[in-house]
């Protein structure tokens, strides 16, 4: 009689005890893994979307976004066909299958064991949570395994639609650039919800490998070997199913190659995508035919570059950043999905930029400035129409890449207006004279910038002619610096209080003293434009605009500019006043005064300024040896309200010769009348209601 061996039952009965506790723990640790996941839901989905900056004609600017360029749409906003193309290449039974496909896993085994071309098995949930949840990278089973489980989850608690809008917003198609919409409007220039039939195809084609098929990389077409194109010249090869596997690299699209008699055309993904929503069948074989056809004269929009000066758009984004303007939900790069139309338009912005670089060199060669900033905005609506920054943004030129239109700089006598409206608010008047005369202030000996004195002379003749003494007494006259700092800071020029308040946290005896009233306290160039604005607006305070409205993705607004009136910042009649002796032509001391600040056919209201720096001190006069440092130019017309600033981001001095007038004013004469020309239709006198002529009016 056989008797069994007693050690192999113990072997048998071990591996069966060992598998049933392996066994149990891989189930608790799935157990264990599918409760963790019972927590996933849509939200966690959701990701920072991008910020879309457009000038006023709704056309891009730049988009601000964090790690991936991406805009989100819901579940009607796509096209029909887009969503076709995606699941008949990637899902074909996305609707109708259970959470794990079971049809694409044993025809991808197959494929693998066969060595024929491998295919993916994993569905559009699978991939969706795989990219936002997962490493892609990883290829072990373990993670194959947790994100067919996330993929189960997620599709137990979520609908399938919702799960197709989630897998269009989030996938990558090249680059940075996540989600349809956003490729949808890189490539094509429409939103997802207007892709042709062919649009929708090529999108589709890209989800399989995105920078590879990129439309601007080198894979746009299918390529083929030498000797295969070679053989199908020569007749050798009449049809695309007869060449070899390893001499064709399919490219996005097909690619049709000549022979004697006509030519053979080789596929591309794209091609794969529509046979295989012909297959599923959403769309008929005459819509394949033509769809074909479309695909042979494809054209995509040319790649974006930066902007050439992107200071502007940087402004913006900071103002979005601190939550400027306000709106119903946030519209930075964590909230995202926002259009924000800004006012910037882009004739006068061309306008800008050219007139900046044109002059550059000139002015870099005969005056030693290399850098220039340039603000214009519109003066009835305070919308900022031109903007820039510096000559150009980049690292070869020193200081290009700072926005000097943000940095303060000296303002020289462009800040005087600023004097004089306090002074004529303490009750001083156009025609009110002042002694133009030696002064003394302590152990200071204020002058003249062009030397000398006038004696007792108007202030409209001493505001015309920049002369500092009077200037200096009118700011004497009104109080001192305080209520000087008080009116600037109401018209918008904040900076110079701020920056004193600041100081006096460390010096509670820090002041400015007297050459505040020519220009001493630092102002940025955008700030200058404001308060020009201001008193170009009969002194209401109406803020500089950069952004026009915001609304998302879909078209729902956000926030909209609202044009209000202003707050009453400077009296009404001293705003005229300023308008009036700044725009009279009679007041200017010499024909080359009037000749440099006046634009023939239109009436302007203008200031130049130039600040000086100590370069040494010279011991006989017990003075410094001054350059200038700063130059500017700054006023408005009836239309238009611009400020031009010429020098160095170093604080480097100019050449002696340079000044406000011959450096800055010929920029700013050349953009008003080209900027009027634009706009025909424009005003070019001041009407009654900003302007007086009269102490009485």
């Amino acid at each position: 009689m056989h008797r069994k061996m007693p050690g192999r039952n113990i072997f048998r009965h071990s591996l069966l005890a060992n598998f049933l506790i392996l066994g149990s723990i891989l189930m608790m640790q799935l157990f264990g893994v599918w409760r963790a996941l019972s927590a996933i839901g849509v939200g966690d989905l959701l990701l920072p979307q991008t910020v879309v900056l457009t000038d006023t004609n709704g056309t891009e600017l730049r988009r601000v976004y964090l790690e991936k360029d991406r805009l989100e749409l819901n579940d009607d906003d796509f096209s029909p066909f887009l969503k076709q193309a995606v699941i008949a290449i990637e899902d074909e039974r996305f609707f109708n299958r259970s959470c794990i496909d079971l049809r694409a896993i044993a025809r991808a085994a197959v494929a693998d064991m066969t060595e024929a071309k491998a295919q993916g098995a994993s569905t559009i949930t699978q991939q969706l949570v795989g990219n936002l949840l997962l490493d892609r990278k990883d290829k072990s089973y373990a993670r194959k395994l947790v994100e067919l489980l996330l993929a189960c989850r997620l599709e137990l608690g979520v609908p399938r639609e919702r799960i197709l809008t989630l897998y269009l917003n989030h996938m990558a198609f090249g680059g940075t650039m996540y989600g349809a919409e956003e490729a949808s409007r890189t490539y094509f220039g429409v939103s997802a919800g207007e892709l042709t039939l062919a649009q929708s195809a090529v999108l589709a084609a890209l989800l399989q490998r995105p920078t590879y098929f990129s439309p601007y990389g080198i894979h746009l077409h299918t390529a083929i070997s030498r000797e295969s194109a070679r053989a199908i010249r020569e007749g050798r090869i009449s049809r695309a199913e007869d060449l070899p596997a390893d001499a064709v690299s399919i490219g996005l699209l097909g690619m049709h190659f000549l022979t004697a008699t006509g030519s053979v055309y080789v596929e591309g993904r794209t091609d794969l995508v529509l046979r295989a929503m012909r297959e599923s069948g959403f769309i008929s074989d005459t819509e394949l035919a033509f769809t074909r056809q479309e695909l042979k004269t494809m054209r995509f929009l040319e790649r974006q570059s930066a902007l050439a000066m992107p200071y502007f758009a940087l402004y913006v984004q900071q103002q979005l950043s601190e939550g400027i303007p306000q709106t119903d939900r946030p519209c930075d790069v964590q909230a995202g999905g926002c259009i924000v139309k800004t006012t910037l338009d882009p004739q006068f912005q061309v306008l800008a930029e050219r007139i900046v670089l044109e002059h550059a060199e000139e002015i870099r060669t005969k005056y030693g400035a290399r850098n220039m900033a340039l603000v214009a905005a519109d003066r009835a609506t305070g919308h900022i129409l031109a903007y820039v920054g510096n000559v150009g943004y980049s690292d070869d030129e020193p200081g290009t890449m700072i926005d000097m239109a943000r940095v303060p700089r000296q303002p020289g006598s462009s800040f005087k207006p600023f004097v004089y409206a306090t002074a004529f608010e303490a009750g001083l008047n156009p025609d009110t004279f002042l002694l133009d005369g030696p002064l003394t202030l302590g152990g200071d000996h204020p002058r003249n910038y062009e030397g000398g004195y006038r004696d007792w002379t108007s202030i409209s003749h001493a505001l015309a002619a920049s002369r500092n003494i009077p200037a200096i007494l009118a700011l004497l006259f009104s109080g001192g610096e305080d209520p000087v700092l008080a009116t600037a800071a109401r018209a918008g020029i904040v900076t110079p209080l701020s920056m004193r308040d600041h100081q006096r946290q460390s010096d509670p005896q820090y002041s400015f003293g007297y050459p505040l009233a020519i220009g001493a306290a630092e102002v940025p160039l955008f700030e200058m434009v404001q308060g020009y604005l201001t008193l170009a607006n009969a002194g209401r305070l109406r803020p500089l605009t950069a952004i026009e409205s915001i609304r998302t993705v879909d078209g729902q607004p956000l926030q909209s500019s609202r044009h209000g009136g202003g707050t009453q910042a400077i009296e009404p009649l001293a705003a005229r006043w300023l308008t009036s002796i700044l725009s009279d032509t009679s007041l200017r001391p010499t024909a080359a005064w009037n000749k440099a600040l006046t634009v023939p056919g239109i009436q302007t209201a203008i200031k130049t300024g130039t600040s000086n720096r100590c370069i040494g001190f010279n011991p006989a006069t017990e003075r410094c040896y001054d350059l200038p440092g700063d130059v500017w130019t700054v006023g408005y017309t009836p239309e238009f309200v611009l400020g031009i600033w010429v020098g160095n981001a170093d604080y480097s001095p100019l050449a002696p010769t340079a000044d406000g007038m011959n450096v800055a004013a010929p920029l700013w004469k050349e953009f008003i009348a080209e900027a009027h020309r634009l706009r025909p239709e424009g005003a070019v006198r001041f009407p009654p209601e900003l302007i007086a002529k009269k102490r009485g009016d």
